[in-house]
């Protein structure tokens, strides 16, 4: 029970600082194929919400299962659940990644652990372009 109990733990910590870590533009601007593929579905995306709503949609396509979103939804909270298949999206149709659904297990896996750094990820992504 004790894992359980410091997943909950690093789940609220999560939620208060990564949740503020990153924010829409960066993820966008990181990822800009999964941005494509999200304007042509959802048009103009405001906020969170549109982006998680969009972002469901859009999972089947990479071949993530509905059980292993429904579980990164749960364990991470629906926005660091949201950037996780952003960059998993993004990184299987850059062919960076094989297995989208496999890349989002083991970022929450990670997250269970304590070292999922998504901001890290978007960042580099940008640095990465701006090279």
């Amino acid at each position: 029970m004790q894992k359980a109990k410091d997943l909950e733990d690093w789940v609220a910590e999560a939620r208060k600082k990564r949740g503020a870590a990153l924010d829409l533009p960066t993820v966008m601007q990181a990822c800009p194929e999964f941005a494509s593929w999200a304007r042509n579905v959802g048009g103009y995306l405001r906020d969170w919400g549109d982006l998680h709503r969009v972002a469901g949609q859009l999972r089947p396509m990479i071949g993530v299962s509905e059980h292993a979103w429904n579980l990164a939804q749960d364990l991470l909270g629906p926005q660091i659940a949201t950037a996780a298949l952003v960059l998993a999206f993004d990184k299987h149709a850059n062919g960076e990644v094989a297995s989208p659904g496999g890349y989002l297990r083991g970022m929450v896996e990670k997250a269970g652990a304590g070292e999922l750094h998504l901001e890290r990820s978007f960042y580099g992504r940008l640095s990465g372009r701006a090279a």
